[in-house]
Parts: structure tokens; sequence; C-alpha cells
């Protein structure tokens, strides 16, 4: 099922057909998770709101429409829905990720993510993502770490593109400014 493309399997998992379902989880796990993980901060809410995410393409497929965005848009969609679902709900916001989560996020190649992730740098950049208000980190988890975009976020989160700039710059700025040496910030 690798070389069937996605709507191809969108349409199979509409029909009831998990193995569909389990060949486009494959497919999609690693990135999902990392999006879901980077936003929630902790990796067992993570992994509940993975599971979610997966139930609701089982049971919403036949609302996919391959004609109006990417499988992977349409599966970001779910996956932020949940993720944004499952923290207000349970109000525990956003949690710094443990060291150990930063080092082992599993990642389809080691890019440059991967390698910022596993050093100190890295550790200190999660945690002042992790401090961003949600609407400024889901802009820079999904422009930095999964390289959308802005248009591809714009559907994803159905926000204007303009919005989504302007929300990115300002938390580039935030993370600047926190992760300035304490000498050099302004007074």
């Amino acid at each position: 099922m690798e070389d069937i493309p996605d709507h191809a399997l969108v349409a199979e998992v509409a029909r009831g057909d998990a193995a569909a379902l389990r060949a486009l989880y494959l497919r999609y796990e690693r990135p999902t998770f990392n999006l879901i993980l980077r936003l929630a901060g902790n990796r067992e809410m993570a992994q509940d709101m993975m599971q979610e995410t997966f139930t609701r393409v089982w049971t919403r497929a036949r609302t996919f429409r391959g004609d109006q965005g990417s499988f992977k848009g349409w599966l970001f969609t779910i996956a932020l829905n949940v993720t944004r679902s499952e923290l207000g709900r349970k109000r525990h916001g956003v949690r710094h990720l443990a060291d150990d989560a930063v080092e082992h996020l599993p990642s389809g190649a080691d890019g440059p993510d991967v390698l910022v992730a596993r050093s100190e740098v890295g550790r200190l950049v999660a945690d002042a993502l992790a401090q961003l208000a949600p609407h400024l980190r889901e802009v820079v988890v999904l422009k930095v770490y999964h390289q959308l975009k802005f248009r591809e976020i714009a559907d994803i989160t159905k926000t204007p593109e303009g919005t989504l700039k302007a929300r990115f710059h300002r938390a580039v700025a935030e993370l600047r400014e926190r992760l300035a040496p304490a000498g050099s910030r302004p007074a």
C-alpha cells in the first residue's frame, strides 16, 4: 500500500478498510505525533491525542475532499483541533517537555530540528516555545518544525495568511527575547 496515493487510501478508509487506515497511520505517524507533542508538551497526553486523531480519521473519512486540499493538511487540522480541545478541556496548558522527550522526538529524518533538539540549545528552545501563547506556538511548530508554507498553515488553522505572518513574527521576537543572554536583554 506504500505506492497508493493518500486520497485513494482515504476513500478505502471511508469504505471501512482498516488496512488502508493502518497504511495512512504508518505514513503520517511521526509528523503527526511531533505536531501534537510539540503543542501539548506531554508525551502521555500526546499519545492519547494521537489515538483520538486517528479515530476521527476513521469515523470522518467520508468528509475528506481531496479536491479541497491534501490529506496531510486535513490530518493536521484534525490533530490541531483535538489538541486544542483536549488542552482547553483539561486545562493543563502546555507543560515543558522533559529532557528525554525532547531528545527522542521521532522524526522521518535527522533534520535540523532533530539535531537542535538533541542539544542543550534545543532544551532551551523547547522551554521558550512552551511559554508562548498557544496561537503563536502553533504557527512556529507548523512553519519551522513541519516546514509548511503560510498558505498551508492558513488552510489547517482556518486563519488568514496575514494574521499568521504577524503571529509568526511576534513569536520569533518573543523567542529571541526569551533566548537572549541575560546581559544582552534591553532593560
